[in-house]
Parts: C-alpha cells; sequence; structure tokens
C-alpha cells in the first residue's frame, strides 16, 4: 500500500520548483483554478527539477569526495614532511654535537703542539747554551 506522505525531499523540490516558477513570472495557481492538464505539466516540470537538482546532488557529491580525497593526501604529505623535517633536526643536532667535539679535539691537539713547539724551542735553546759552553772551555 503506497504510503501518501509527502517526503523532505519532494516537498523541498516543489518548493524550489514553486520558487523558480515564481522568478520568471508564472503565479502559482491555486488548486481550483488549476486544472488537470495543467497539473499534469507541472509535475513533469517538477520530476524535472527534481531530477536535474538530484543530478547536480551527485555531481556535487562526487565533487566533495574528490576533495576530501585530496585533504587526505594533503594531511599524509604534511605528516611525511612533519617526519622529515624530525629527523632533519635530529641530524642537526648530531652535527652540532661532532662539531663541538671536533672542535674540542682541534684545540687539545693545539694545545699540545704549542707545547711540544715550547719545549722543542727549550731543548735548541739548552743545546745551543751547551755548545756555547763547550766552546768557552
Amino acid at each position: 500500500m503506497p504510503t501518501t506522505k509527502t517526503s523532505l525531499f519532494a516537498a523541498l523540490l516543489r518548493t524550489v520548483a514553486d520558487w523558480a516558477s515564481a522568478q520568471h513570472g508564472t503565479p502559482k495557481p491555486t488548486g481550483r483554478t488549476e486544472r488537470r492538464p495543467r497539473s499534469r505539466q507541472r509535475l513533469r516540470e517538477r520530476a524535472a527539477l527534481s531530477d536535474f537538482f538530484r543530478d547536480r546532488c551527485q555531481d556535487l557529491g562526487g565533487q566533495v569526495d574528490a576533495m576530501q580525497q585530496i585533504v587526505a593526501g594533503l594531511n599524509a604529505d604534511r605528516e611525511r614532511l612533519q617526519q622529515q623535517i624530525q629527523i632533519h633536526h635530529e641530524c642537526m643536532e648530531d652535527l652540532g654535537r661532532r662539531n663541538a667535539y671536533l672542535l674540542d679535539q682541534c684545540a687539545t691537539s693545539q694545545h699540545e703542539a704549542e707545547h711540544w713547539k715550547r719545549f722543542a724551542e727549550g731543548e735548541r735553546a739548552r743545546e745551543v747554551e751547551i755548545a756555547r759552553k763547550l766552546q768557552l772551555n
């Protein structure tokens, strides 16, 4: 047994069709003045509008799905880039520690080089002093 209750979608489509006809200058006929052929024509027009809006809704639904997929892809790219940024930061911190260690090693080596240079200069000075004392004797 078919239901006589009007669906919300059908009521919305009728309202849109009425609004569209009002925008185009056709007055909304009252129930008494409306004849059967005109009523059938209006039903056909409403059905056409219903089909049109249903198709547009499906098109928009497809566009929304496509946009959601694009957003999901962009979010995945953003997460991947954030992970890469984190890895780069860790690498930079590691390089900073290595640099500090190498600078410390360089400073230590330079200090030792200066020590041995002073030691060698002192030894040469002693040798010169010993050679001078030997010449005096």
